[in-house]
């Protein structure tokens, strides 16, 4: 076991005995990588911070019920789900918001369903499953400046600058993924 792993494991364990310095030591392991997903998706320094720090609440409280098996996606997980809703939120708020953000979620729209009311978690789980089964299915570039773009959301700019490639090869590369993603769903019988 490596040690990255053997100290996720740890801290998990400290979760589970409901020690407080588990919170100290997911942040000082995590932190700054959790501050950079919030930031990229909501580009407010006091937002993003509140959203990690909702985030350890939200960890804290459902860690007994979970054994994650990867912490950093867990954690990262609820992070940017917070994220995404304080968008919408502020973007409800002021009629606008931050245009790399609204850019980003439109994206996706027309591939994921947006019903608002999911009939239950076992099939969010098999979207889940579907989605990680598309990824890996396609070429490697193309899953790695998904992943950098829906997952962390980097703007296209910073991850073509990452992999060496043109502006207009990431975007094209996004939009295959995008039309494919679609594809591949909708033959799974899911209603976009």
């Amino acid at each position: 076991m490596s040690k990255n792993i053997q100290d996720d494991t740890m801290i998990v364990d400290l979760f589970w005995d409901r020690n407080d310095n588990a919170l100290k030591l997911l942040s000082d392991r995590y932190g700054k990588d959790f501050m950079r997903i919030s930031f990229r998706i909501l580009n407010n320094r006091e937002d993003s911070e509140e959203c990690v720090n909702d985030a350890y609440l939200n960890t804290w409280n459902s860690i007994p019920d979970a054994r994650p098996t990867s912490l950093f996606a867990y954690v990262g997980k609820i992070i940017r789900s917070l994220s995404i809703n304080r968008v919408k939120k502020n973007m409800a708020q002021k009629r606008g918001g931050d245009n790399e953000t609204a850019i980003l979620l439109s994206e996706l729209q027309d591939c994921v369903s947006a019903k608002e009311n999911v009939e239950s978690i076992v099939e969010y789980n098999e979207l889940s499953k579907d989605i990680s089964n598309f990824l890996l299915s396609i070429k490697k570039e193309k899953r790695m400046i998904f992943i950098e773009r829906y997952w962390y959301a980097k703007p296209i700019k910073e991850i073509a600058q990452k992999y060496k490639m043109s502006y207009k090869k990431v975007e094209s590369g996004l939009c295959w993924c995008r039309k494919k993603l679609h594809e591949y769903l909708k033959e799974r019988g899911y209603v976009i």
